[in-house]
This record gives C-alpha cells, structure tokens and sequence, in this order.
C-alpha cells in the first residue's frame, strides 16, 4: 500500500484528492496524481504569477497551453518554438540527462506538426572539479542527440557559478517550420477515435523521473535517483519525426501529444483534459521491452521516443500502412469516448478510474498574498558595488579571462551547426540567422540568461534579461516575433526563494508588456536546490525574429581603420551593479533598473539603423551585455579579419564605469566618419545620445586614454578569452 509521501505528495493534498474523488485513491491513481500534481507537471506554485506574463501578439498563432508556441513568420510558413529544461536529470546522469532533454523538446516541436531546424542550449555549470565532469557530459548528450537525429544546433549561452556546482542548468531551445495555419495539437481528439502509441516500446527508465525528480531538492545521494533518468535513442527519435509529420501532413490524425514528463500519466491526462473527452487505456496493449512491468510501471514510464496519436477510425488504415513506412512499433492501445475521465483498464478488469478535470486542473496553487506584487515596485535597499579609481591593466584580462565572458567555441564546436544548410550564422556569433524557403527574409534566433543580474533584484535582472536577448534582435533590424521563457529557481517552500522567482517573472513580464513582445510558452524548473544552497534565480529566454536581409547580416566587426567608435544609448546613470567586474571586485550590487521607455527607444532606433544600414552609415555593431562593453568591443576587434584595434579617449573618473557596467539596451557601433552628421542628426531626432568614443587602427591593439594610456594588446586578450585566469576576486 503505498503512502502519498512515496508518490511527492502533501497530506493536504492527499485529503484534497480524497475530497474530490468521495474516496480513497488506489495505489495506482495515487501514483497518477503524484505524477500530475507534482511541482514539475502541475506548475502548483507558478501557475499565479506566470498569468502576469503578455501572450497576445499580432504574429501569435498558438500561445500558452499547446506542446509548442506558434507564431507567423509569412504567408507560407509559421514557427514553432519553445524552451525546456532538464536540470536535474543532468545531475543525476549528465549525458542521457542532457540527450533526452533535446529530444523532449525536438517531440513538443513535432507534436505541432513542425520540422524542427535548429536547437539552441542555455547552459549553467559550477567550476569545481565535480562541475567540470558534468559539463563534459551534458556537452557531450546534448551533441550526440542533436548531430544523430540531424538538428543543427545554431546558438546558445554558457554561465558558470559555485552556485551551479550541484545544480547545473540545461535549458533547450527547439525551433520548427511548419506551413502556415497547418499546426496540430492535443485538443482535437473526438469521441470514437482510435489511440496509437507509437515508437519505442515502454521499459521501467524514468519511472517517477521528470515529474518527481525535479520536484525535490538533492541531498548528499543522487546513484539512487539514477534509475529516473530517461535514455534516448536519437535514431528512434529521427523515425518518430517522419512518422509523425507524414501523418500530420496527410491529415490523418485529430490530435497528437509527445510523451515527456509522467509518459503516458501526462499525455493521455492532457489530451483528454484539452479535448473535453475522456480515454480509456488498456495497459495490456502496451508493448513492453521488460518482463513483469505492472500497470504503475506502465503508466508513469518516462520511455522515450514515443508518440501518442488520437486517429478516427476511418484513417486507422492509412496511419498503419504510413507507420509501417518507418517499421516503428505502433500499437492500438485505447478509445476515445465521449465523458472527462481518465481510465485504465487491464483487459476486462478496471484498474483506474479518474475525472480529468480532477487530475490535470484541481492542483490546490500557491495564493499570492493581496501585496505580494507591491513588494516589487521599489528595488532593495543595498550598497552599490566599488568602483575602481583608475582603469587598470589587469582588470581587463580578468573581466575577459571570467568564465562568464570566455571562448564559447570549445562547447559549440561538438555540434553541427551547418546540417540542413539554413545556417548563415552560427554559435560564433551572438545570435543564429537562418535562411526560410525562397522567400527574402530569414529567421533571426536569440537565446540569453544573464543570472547574475537577478541575484539582489530578481525583477532588475528579469527585466534586464528581456532587454538583452532583445537588443540582439535589434542589431539585425528583425522584427521580434515571440519569446519563449525557462524560468529556474530554488525551493519554492521558502518564503525568500519564491519571492525571488516570483520577481523575475514580474520583471519579465513588464519588459515583454514594455517591448510588445508576446511570451508564447515556456517551461518552470523550480527546487534546483542541494543542501539548502539555491542557484540564482535564472531565466533562460529565447525569441524568434523576422530578419530581413538574412544573406547580408549587419556585421558584427569592424571592416577597417577609421571608423568612429561610438555607443548608442549609454545609461545616465552608471552602475556596476550584476557585473563581472563587481563579482571580481568582491560585491556584485543591484543591478541597474532600466528606464522603459528610453531603452524602448534605443532598441527601435537600432533596429531602424539595421534595416537600412547605408543611409545611416552603420557599417558593424553590437549589443553590450556581459562583461560590458569592453569585452563587446574586444570581441568585435579579435574577430575581424585582418585584425584592427581601437584607440578611445574616456574620462578619468568614469572610464571603469563606462567600460564595465552591464546595462542592458546600449550598443557599441561602428561608423562611417562621412555620414556623421546623418547619424547624429538621426540619433538626436530619436532623443538618443550617441557617445563617440574613439576610432578603430590598423594596430591590433585596444588603447584607451582615461587620464593616462592603458593600452591591452590583442593577443593578449585573445589568450585571456581562450584559456581564462584563476577564477577569484582581485583588489
């Protein structure tokens, strides 16, 4: 007989289920809503504030509530995209953690009728030597599944804590191209159609895995949690796409729902729940790979590559034969009736009886109290970080050489980037252009997770965050066409961490409201917590854009000497609040609130300079994020080829500040010197201020005069971004 603690539950929940129910639960229906009323499936404690979060848009197709958001991209095609993470299994078993968390977003995608085309990662590691094991094998699964299955893996984000160490993030982003208004999903399922599940046959991995796995924080033991980590098999995975999508396109079925968290718990609960029916289950139907599995093996399986299909009768021939195409296991496993209820049989014997609105929609949620939203109108009252008398040598090489700011290439290098050949640019870069069909413009994708900046002011960061995977759409001129958002935090029993969660969805959702960028789906991992130690509160964000001249991309350095050096937008007030600088100096501080409608403006008048690039004389720029603007021109100047350097003049008291702080939503431009009075004159028309700070040389060296000359040599900076320093505060 098991207990509701066995299964992840509360006894309040518990007597919940057993008011609902005018009964006790079976072992089996109290596995199913341990499963469905989990932190991970029910969203218990989020669900209140991510109803703050904009979903409607003018390019919104589906938003919140289907495996995948869509969105317009033109009148041939739509985009599905979303983000998820798999935190935790990754711990436990870092590449089948990381593998099957690439293929569990590659099926939302697919489950929309989409083809995915590119994959983006958001990665957090620790730095002990504990760490550096895990990042080796979630690079490692993360490749593997996306090379084999033929997704290239175009962008992404990397960013190291101690506080990561036991709770390393693994965020995906899956993108997929699908014909216009063509898009399929759990909520079409009618009474008298058939239920297929279709690909790999059903063993014991993964029972209890993403549905109470990430619903706990670790202790001191995580061999025993081993067995909850699903296994993938991207070539299954690559014949259940093409399964599938042939059957989507043929019109063959009424709904389709991935198996993911809870298996066949969640997808059968969800489409029911979503189509306003009830199924019917019969587990001796299920092809099982082991022996002696019971209907609680079956039914909470977290197997992967599986497929579940909602076809009526008359196609059921028509699927088999397209099916067979594939020599995938496919099984008729169910009914579709009409009723709300979940029921799992055993032949003629009934093993499971439950109302789907019950199981899916009657989770008891976290009640906000009446001034919870209150508390995030004002920032915290903190010291600011210190700041630096004079510019110095070395806090240049250390700023490049943090972890945060170093040479991504030795993780994107393991993944195919070009594989279906759509990839203009690639992982080298701060975002992903892709070309779409013949049409003129491309696909524009942007993936960022500046964690640090949330860590004193989780809505500072969140809305900083908005603003910096947005300012990379902007330096391309793209139309920003929807965001996709992977909220992760720590313990949402305690007070503090939920308030800190809570405040960097609030942030994120003002910025979205700010920019009028619609949140179309999105995934919570919550408990990533070891020993009572919380990461930061992180947001892995994801948006997809309209490029508009995806063959030409805006350079992102320099193409010569002379050009004038300025930043768009540069903040008012200077801060090294949330900075690399500031961790090295030993106090982070607040990160800077960022003004709405100035920033606003500043991404608007960026975008405009992109589209049309020769009339302003824009010839190369960037968006200043981590590790400011220093590490945004180095990088610039360390990858034009031949090399350049720059030579700027700075104020002696502010050049630190200038060089370092992390504001979001200012830009580092390159000018042609002869169109200056047209960008000045197009600057101040916006209410923008453009600061000139110097010129680019044919000395592959930054000098910077701030009082007196500091000058880094390029090679210098290069071995610092390549191989890095001794990670520890300095001053």
């Amino acid at each position: 007989m098991l207990t509701y603690a066995e299964v992840g539950l509360t006894l309040s929940e518990y007597q919940e289920i057993q008011r609902l129910l005018s009964r006790n639960p079976n072992d089996l229906e109290l596995g199913l809503f341990g499963a469905l009323w989990s932190e991970h499936c029910s969203y218990k404690n989020s669900k209140p504030f991510l109803a703050w979060l904009p979903n409607q848009g003018p390019f919104v197709v589906q938003g919140p509530g289907g495996n995948a958001g869509v969105v317009l991209f033109n009148q041939d095609y739509d985009v599905a995209f979303k983000i998820e993470s798999h935190n935790h299994p990754s711990y436990v078993e870092p590449v089948q953690g990381a593998a099957t968390g690439v293929g569990g977003i590659l099926r939302d995608i697919i489950a929309m009728g989409a083809r995915p085309i590119a994959v983006a990662d958001v990665l957090k590691f620790g730095t002990n030597d504990k760490a550096r094991a895990l990042r080796q094998g979630i690079v490692e699964g993360i490749g593997a599944y996306g090379n084999a299955i033929g997704i290239p893996t175009v962008t992404g984000s990397v960013g190291y804590s101690a506080l990561y160490d036991a709770n390393p993030l693994v965020n995906v982003l899956a993108v997929g191209l699908l014909p216009h208004l063509q898009h399929i999903g759990a909520d079409g399922a009618k009474p008298g159609s058939v239920l297929l599940l279709m690909g790999q046959a059903t063993g014991r991995d993964g029972i209890h895995g993403a549905s109470l796995l990430a619903s706990q924080d670790f202790g001191t033991e995580t061999e025993a949690m081993r067995p909850t980590v699903q296994v993938g098999d991207p070539f299954m995975g690559k014949l259940l796409m093409e399964a599938t999508l042939r059957i989507v396109r043929e019109g063959l079925a009424d709904a389709v729902q991935d198996l993911g968290a809870a298996g066949l718990t969640s997808a059968l609960a969800e489409l029911a729940y979503a189509s306003h029916v009830g199924v019917s289950l019969d587990v001796a139907a299920v092809p099982c790979r082991e022996t002696g599995m019971s209907a609680y093996d079956i039914m909470l399986s977290e197997t992967q590559e599986r497929m579940l299909l909602s076809i009526p009768e008359a196609n059921l021939e028509a699927a088999l034969s397209a099916i067979e195409t594939f020599a995938l296991p496919v099984a008729e496993v169910g009914r579709v009736m009409p009723g709300d209820f979940l029921r799992i049989v055993c032949e003629t014997q009934l093993l499971a009886d439950v109302p789907t609105q019950v199981l899916v929609a009657s989770c008891p949620r976290q009640v906000l109290a009446d001034d919870f939203v209150e508390r995030f109108t004002e920032p915290p009252v903190g010291e600011s970080a210190p700041v630096p008398l004079t510019l110095d040598h070395d806090l240049g090489l250390r700023v490049i050489g943090h972890p945060d700011c170093q040479d991504r290439s030795p993780i994107y290098q393991r993944y195919d980037s070009m594989i279906q050949v759509r990839t203009v640019w690639g992982p080298q870069h701060d975002s992903a252009i892709l070309r779409i069909g013949e049409g003129a413009d491309g696909l524009q994708i942007a993936v960022a997770a500046p964690s640090r900046w949330a860590l004193m002011d989780s809505v500072a960061g969140g809305y900083g965050a908005v603003v910096d995977v947005l300012s990379r759409i902007a330096t391309q001129g793209s139309v920003p066409l929807g965001l996709t958002d992977g909220i992760n935090g720590g313990n949402p029993d305690k007070p503090e961490e939920y308030q800190r969660v809570a405040g960097l969805v609030w942030g994120i959702a003002q910025a979205a409201q700010d920019f009028g960028v619609p949140v179309t789906g999105g995934n919570v991992s919550l408990h990533n917590e070891t020993h009572s130690q919380a990461i930061w509160p992180t947001a892995a964000l994801g948006v997809v854009a309209r490029h508009p001249h995806p063959e030409t991309p805006i350079p992102d350095r320099p193409s010569g000497k002379g050009l004038k050096i300025a930043v768009l937008n540069p903040p008012e007030e200077l801060s090294l609040g949330g900075s690399v600088l500031a961790e090295l100096l030993g106090r982070i501080g607040a990160y800077p609130r960022i003004v709405p409608d100035r920033t606003v403006q500043a991404l608007r008048l960026m975008g405009d300079w992109a589209r049309d690039p020769d009339t302003v004389g824009l010839l190369a720029c960037r968006s200043v994020g981590i590790g400011g603007l220093f590490v945004a021109l180095a990088r610039a100047l360390m990858s034009a080829s031949p090399e350049y350097g720059a030579d700027l003049r700075l104020s002696s008291d502010r050049a630190a500040l200038e060089l370092f702080n992390e504001t979001a939503g200012q830009f580092l431009v390159f000018l042609d010197p002869s169109r200056q009075a047209t960008w000045e004159h197009s600057a101040k028309r916006a209410g923008m201020t453009i600061a000139i700070l110097g010129e680019t040389t044919d000395s592959p060296q930054i000098k910077i005069q701030a009082g007196r000359t500091v000058t880094w040599e390029l090679q210098a900076l290069w071995q610092a971004f390549r191989e890095g320093g001794e990670y520890h505060r300095v001053g």
